[in-house]
């Protein structure tokens, strides 16, 4: 009951500390602990989406296509940690880097849980607005700033750069992240990224 409890309360506080980063709170950094385990705590939801997709390889026709989407995803998730590990140690900031890392990893749900809210807000109030697919496009527009705003501000808050820094710390992620899609299209089995990014409209529009 007492693991229970703590667990608990871990939880509320790393909620809490999404809560605040995703508001410009710098304070919010302070609710993460800086560990391995809390590392591996905040991996862990999607790593466990991940072994599903994993699993399913056992159930769809183009194995390799699949085998391919489930190792690109894997280095997707693992990838921001390489990239700003490396740039921390070089400015200095390595004792910062576990919990920062925490912090920017579980700050990735917060993106779409306020993507889950807008779209259940306008079903709610506004139902036409989902038919747009206008509406669907600017709320992807929206998201995608948003998220890039709050990893920069989790980077300044969490690593004490400087907005330069931060800026140059998630552009080298992005980029690499573009560079792995880039290799996933042009070896076999050629798989396009852009192509499943953009299937929900594309099948929106179609509707």
């Amino acid at each position: 009951m007492s693991r229970f409890s703590t667990q608990s309360s871990n939880g509320r506080k790393i909620f809490q500390g999404m809560l605040l980063l995703a508001s410009g709170r710098r304070e919010g950094i302070q609710n993460f602990s800086g560990t391995p385990d809390s590392f591996g705590a905040a991996l862990a939801p999607q790593l466990a989406f991940l072994l599903v997709g994993a699993f399913q390889l056992f159930f769809v026709p183009d194995k390799i296509m699949g085998a391919t989407k489930v190792v690109l995803s894997l280095c997707t998730i693992l990838l921001p940690a390489v990239v700003t590990h490396f740039f921390a140690k070089r400015w200095g900031r390595g004792a910062l880097w576990l919990r920062y890392i925490t912090a920017a990893t579980w700050s990735n749900w917060i993106v779409l849980l306020v993507t889950l809210v807008a779209t259940l807000l306008a079903a709610i109030l506004f139902p036409p607005l989902l038919e747009q697919t206008g509406f669907i496009k600017a709320l992807v527009v929206v998201a995608a700033v948003y998220e890039l705003w709050l990893q920069w501000f989790v980077a300044r808050a969490g690593l004490g750069l400087s907005g330069l820094r931060a800026a140059v710390l998630y552009a080298a992620v992005l980029l690499a992240t573009f560079a792995l899609y880039a290799v996933a299209a042009l070896l076999p089995p050629h798989y396009m990224v852009l192509n499943d990014l953009l299937q929900p409209a594309i099948s929106m529009k179609a509707g």
